[in-house]
């Protein structure tokens, strides 16, 4: 068979079309899969850390509302409580609560500063991706 004829049969020949191109197009789809189960992943840890930067400010001014002076260690024993327990469930190993006492700009109030930082579990880091961390920080005032 001369080289044309063959090099036009095969041209024309449909079997194995199909998982050819499977095989091209399906990195692509497993890529984007994997890309939007990070992102749920992300956004899902992004609303957990609010949520608890929120009960912790919650939690602190209800207490001094009750005349029961906290401190910072009482404070981030909370926070990390609400993060690990349910319905956060967060990893006590990527997480980091900060409570700290900066000076306070309105007379007759306690200032403190609930930071919460953490790093979502990522399913990309066989492609070197990894998540980046969350940081929520809040200002809560209480009455002195």
């Amino acid at each position: 068979m001369k080289p044309e004829a063959l090099l036009k049969r095969l041209l024309r020949d449909q079997n194995g079309a199909a998982i050819i191109e499977f095989a091209i197009l399906s990195p692509v789809i497993l890529g984007l899969l994997l890309g939007v189960l990070q992102v749920g992943l992300h956004m899902h840890a992004y609303n957990a850390v609010r949520s608890i930067v929120t009960d912790t400010s919650r939690f602190t001014v209800v207490e001094y509302q009750k005349n029961n002076d906290l401190t910072l260690e009482q404070i981030e024993s909370r926070a990390r409580a609400y993060a690990v327990n349910p319905p956060y469930g967060l990893d006590t190993n990527a997480l980091t609560v900060t409570v700290t006492q900066p000076t306070s700009g309105i007379t007759g109030t306690t200032r403190f500063d609930v930071q919460v930082s953490y790093v979502p579990r990522g399913i990309l880091g066989v492609f070197g991706v990894t998540a980046p961390t969350i940081t929520v920080t809040r200002p809560v005032f209480v009455g002195s």
